[in-house]
C-alpha cells in the first residue's frame, strides 16, 4: 500500500470495508477482514471510523458500483462543492487531502471491500495512467481477497468441525494417508488410556496391548485408506481390544471420502471407539429442556437407555412398579414414542446423547 500510494502520490491509502446499510467502516482483520492503513494516524482513523464515515459525501453514489469498477472522487460528488462539506472541512481539510480515488474490490450484500487513495489538491486529479495502473491490478487484487476469505472460513470451519467432535459421546481418531495420528478427540484419548488397550506412539503411531491386535488394527486401517487395494473387503472393519485389567475397547474403522492431496495432510480413514462397560453422561436436565420430561421422568428414561430394567429401576428409587410404568408412560408420549423400545431408540438418536463439555 505504501508502494502503490507513493506511485499515486497519494498521502493516504486506505484497504477497508464499508458497509452500505448504515455507513459504517472497518479498518480491522476481524471476520476474514483485510485491511492497510498508510498516511493515517490512529485519532484521525478513530474519528473517520466514529463519526465521518457517515458524512463521506463520496459513498452514496459508490454504492451503486459494480465490483471491480475504478472510479474517481469528482465523479462521485461535484468537486466545486466539496469545500463547503463538513467532511471536507473537518477531517480532509486536516489531513491535506482533497482528489482521491476508489475501487470495490468485492462486493458482498451491503458491504464493499474498497482500496482508496487520497491526495492533495496541488498533485491534482488521478490520470488516465493512474486509473490505467490501478484497473490491471484490480483482478488480482480480487482474487487475492476472495482466497484470503475463503481460507479464513476454512479455518472457522474446521475449528467448528473440531469443536464438534468433542460433543459426540464416542472415540473419534482420524488418520493420515501414511495410517498415523492425525487428530484424536478428548474422548479418545481417555478411553485409550482408561482402558489401556490402545496408546498412541511418537510420530503418531497406533499401538494396541497385544501383538497380534496391532497387526490386525493396521491391516483394517489400510483397508480403509486404500479401499479395493487388498484382498480384504476393502472397507476398513471392526476390531475388539483388551488392554489392562481385561477392559475391552471397540473399534470400527471406516475410510472418508477421498480428496487426494500432494502434502498429505488429508484425512482419508476415521477410527471410531468405545467403551461398553464406560458409564453414560448424565442426560436427565436435556431431556427435561428438549422433551418437557419432569425430573422423575427424565431420571427413569436415562435409567432405561442405560439399560436398567423398569423392576430394576423401581427397586434403586423404592417406588412400586406402577409408579414406573406411569412414568414411562408420560416419557414415551412426550418424546413421541409408543413402546419403551422407541423412547430409547429416540433419545439414543437425538441431540440429549451429545456430551455439553
Amino acid at each position: 500500500m505504501e508502494e502503490l500510494g507513493e506511485s499515486l502520490r497519494a498521502s493516504v491509502g486506505l484497504l477497508w470495508m464499508h458497509d452500505f446499510s448504515d455507513g459504517s467502516a472497518a479498518f480491522d482483520n476481524r471476520g476474514g477482514n483485510i485491511s492497510a492503513v498508510t498516511g493515517l494516524d490512529s485519532g484521525a482513523l478513530d474519528s473517520y471510523t466514529d463519526y465521518y464515515s457517515a458524512r463521506n459525501v463520496w459513498l452514496p453514489h459508490a454504492s451503486k458500483l459494480p465490483e471491480g469498477s475504478i472510479t474517481t472522487s469528482s465523479a462521485l460528488y461535484p468537486e466545486s462543492s466539496l469545500k463547503g462539506t463538513e467532511f471536507y472541512a473537518d477531517w480532509l481539510r486536516g489531513l491535506n487531502a482533497f482528489h482521491a480515488v476508489g475501487s470495490a474490490i468485492v462486493k458482498q450484500g451491503t458491504r464493499d471491500m474498497k482500496m482508496s487513495f487520497i491526495r492533495p489538491e496541488r498533485a491534482g486529479r488521478y490520470d488516465d495512467t493512474e486509473l490505467h495502473l490501478l484497473r490491471n491490478l484490480m483482478p488480482h487484487l480480487r482474487n487475492a481477497v476472495v482466497l484470503h476469505r475463503e481460507l479464513h472460513r476454512l479455518r472457522k470451519l474446521s475449528v467448528s468441525a473440531i469443536a464438534a467432535l468433542e460433543m459426540v459421546p464416542i472415540g473419534v481418531i482420524l488418520l493420515t494417508r501414511a495410517g498415523l495420528l492425525m487428530h484424536a478427540n478428548r474422548l479418545a484419548h481417555e478411553l485409550a488410556t482408561g482402558t489401556g488397550a490402545l496408546s498412541f506412539g511418537t510420530g503418531g503411531t497406533l499401538q494396541c496391548a497385544r501383538t497380534k491386535g496391532t497387526a490386525t488394527l493396521q491391516r483394517l486401517i489400510q483397508d480403509a485408506i486404500h479401499p479395493g487395494a487388498g484382498s480384504g473387503p476393502g472397507c476398513g472393519g471392526t476390531i475388539r481390544l483388551t488392554g489392562s485389567g481385561g477392559r475391552e475397547l471397540h473399534l470400527l474403522v471406516s475410510p472418508l471420502p477421498d480428496g487426494f492431496s500432494p502434502l498429505g495432510d488429508e484425512a482419508p480413514a476415521v477410527i471410531f471407539c468405545s467403551d461398553p462397560q464406560a458409564p453414560t453422561a448424565l442426560m436427565s436436565g436435556r431431556l427435561e429442556s428438549l422433551y418437557g420430561m419432569t425430573p422423575a421422568e427424565a431420571r427413569l428414561t436415562e435409567a432405561l437407555v442405560v439399560g436398567h430394567s423398569l423392576s430394576e429401576y423401581a427397586d434403586t428409587r423404592n417406588v412400586t412398579i406402577n409408579t414406573v410404568r406411569s412414568q414411562l408412560k408420560a416419557a414415551a408420549a412426550k418424546a413421541g414414542a409408543k413402546r419403551q423400545a422407541d423412547l430409547v431408540r429416540i433419545v439414543l438418536t437425538g441431540p440429549t446423547i451429545l456430551n455439553s463439555g
